[in-house]
């Protein structure tokens, strides 16, 4: 069984993403009472820590949080609806959900994700910062031309090529999937959508870019543990090179990270995904 079949996310992480620096920067953390919503491993935490906030809150949506006894302060059972009763009102500064927009669902086989946003809005102070980060809304399947179109595991199914990669993404990460803009299916949050939902729940829109592409390997089988993390190490020192240097134009930004894949695809093989990442801030 592969390392993506076993999920063994503390070792695939480094490989997939960077987003430390490039999703908040030290100063916006930097003597603030920060949320770090669904924290996972830890390691936006522990950099929040390191850039000066005031304090830091993680949270996981099951049990089992763990007692580090540090400067972070965990709680379990916090999910997407229950936000506003698990924590206390107006208490935030910054709110962090990196990479967890896209996964939250309701109504059936849709996700929806007025029910975060509203419940962020609770626990923000006026003026507080909701940073997102999350997978941009691909189509798997063009608009059909006649009767109804095909369900998603029929559309993961058919695909071939570079959708084929994508597709074993989907599957590794469950994302839900999600009707485009035309009645196409695909998966990933839709960025129209999004804006609509954070102008209704009283939040402005202060930026929206794409920090880095999400780069999942498609080929460990031959690695063991000790290679993958030394890959690791080595992927997240070639991204921090490119990610963590400001950007003279967000025009120019294209052909850099294109650049950093071509440098990248050289150390493993692997599927890119865009990554969006929305700064807004509560209306006082």
């Amino acid at each position: 069984m592969s390392w993506e079949d076993q999920r063994s996310w503390h070792l695939i992480r480094p490989l997939v993403y960077y987003l430390r620096e490039d999703f908040i920067p030290p100063a916006m953390a930097a003597g603030s009472d920060v949320l770090d919503f669904s924290a996972g491993l830890g390691d936006l935490s522990r950099y929040l820590v390191d850039c000066g906030a005031k304090t830091v809150t993680a949270t996981l949506p099951d049990t089992g949080a763990p007692d580090t006894g540090g400067p972070v302060r965990w709680l379990d059972g916090v999910a997407a609806e229950n936000i506003g009763e698990r924590l206390a009102g107006f208490s935030f500064d910054v709110a962090a959900a990196r990479m967890v927009f896209q996964f939250p669902t309701w109504e059936g086989d849709r996700a929806d994700p007025d029910t975060m946003v509203e419940q962020f809005a609770k626990v923000l102070r006026p003026g507080g910062r909701l940073v997102i980060a999350f997978h941009e809304f691909r189509a798997f399947e063009p608009v059909p031309a006649r009767g109804d179109p095909p369900i998603a595991d029929q559309v993961l199914e058919s695909a071939t090529g570079h959708l084929a990669d994508l597709a074993r993404v989907v599957r590794y990460l469950g994302l839900p999937p999600r009707e485009g803009p035309m009645g196409e299916t695909g998966f990933g949050l839709k960025i129209p959508m999004l804006v609509t939902t954070l102008q209704t729940h009283g939040f402005d829109i202060e930026a929206a870019d794409h920090p880095e592409p999400f780069t999942l390997p498609l080929a460990l089988d031959a690695l063991d543990e000790d290679e993958i993390v030394e890959l690791g190490s080595r992927v997240m020192e070639l991204k921090a090179r490119f990610l963590a240097a400001p950007d003279p134009s967000p025009y120019d930004r294209p052909q850099m990270v294109r650049r950093m894949l071509i440098e990248l695809s050289g150390l493993m093989d692997f599927v890119a995904w865009p990554v969006v990442r929305v700064v807004a801030h509560l209306r006082t």
